[in-house]
């Protein structure tokens, strides 16, 4: 009992101390979207334009701006003002009328960004959401967390290994959609 007492007491010194503990109420974990968000580091955008670069830069090699802007059916002007804010967080290196490298840094977090991605776009893909999957997609990956991800893939892989399961899950899919 003493063991239970004493660890009760750690939890709640470590709940005051990073404010989840007051006036012996321990406080909702919720927060706002905002509150989940702040400690990303790059901007649901800067993620889109890396991601972009890094795929460009898979398929064709050298990056311009004209490229993204086209992959990104926005404005070469703002693909500029992007890339030099991404060339200030290290991300690239970007010269006026050259091409757009991705560094060592900014490769990391292009693969890491395009394989959450394509996790995601496969989860739905499970899922049987069509029509909107690529949105989906987007709005999806900028406010996963990690854990979430992991267990998206952990699931896709197990489809992946059992293929009858996932034709059992087609199926009942398909027989619901029948039904409505």
């Amino acid at each position: 009992m003493k063991i239970i007492h004493k660890l009760c007491k750690i939890v709640i010194n470590f709940l005051k101390k990073n404010n989840k503990y007051i006036g012996g109420v321990i406080l909702s974990e919720y927060f706002t979207f905002n509150e989940y968000m702040k400690n990303n580091k790059l901007t649901p955008s800067e993620e889109d334009y890396v991601e972009m670069i890094y795929r460009i830069n898979l398929n064709r090699g050298n990056v311009q701006v004209k490229d993204v802007a086209n992959e990104l059916n926005i404005k070469p002007a703002s693909v500029t003002k992007m890339v030099k804010k991404l060339n200030d967080k290290d991300i690239l290196e970007y010269k006026k009328y050259d091409y757009i490298k991705l560094t060592e840094m900014g490769y990391k977090v292009g693969n890491t960004l395009l394989k959450r991605h394509n996790t995601i776009y496969k989860f739905l893909e499970i899922l049987g959401v069509k029509d909107s999957i690529h949105e989906e997609t987007e709005k999806i990956e900028h406010t996963i967390n990690y854990d979430t991800l992991e267990k998206m893939e952990t699931l896709i892989n197990f489809f992946s290994k059992y293929q009858g399961i996932y034709s059992l899950l087609k199926e009942f899919q398909e027989d619901k959609h029948l039904d409505t």
